[in-house]
């Protein structure tokens, strides 16, 4: 039987992908300068935000108001 880690590790899911424009530090997870980090977009459910030190989860409209507050330190990189 599976844990709902695993379970959740199987759903589908869409990545978008932010460059670090100034290195900084949020509920001890680092943010390097220059480097690009990924989100991992589970629609509907949340997003998993994967730093160099770990992850942080965020609901859906959380993630949204993340992405505007942190946008002098984060650039989404659109390919």
């Amino acid at each position: 039987m599976k844990n709902l880690d695993e379970k959740y590790h199987e759903r589908p899911f869409t990545e978008r992908k932010f460059k670090c424009l100034s290195s900084f530090e949020s509920e001890g997870r680092y943010c390097n300068k220059g480097e690009v980090y990924t989100a991992r977009v589970y629609e509907g459910d949340y997003t998993k935000f994967i730093f160099e030190n770990g992850d942080m989860n965020f609901t859906d409209e959380l993630f949204g108001r993340v992405v505007i507050a942190w946008n002098d330190v984060l650039e989404e990189i659109v390919s």
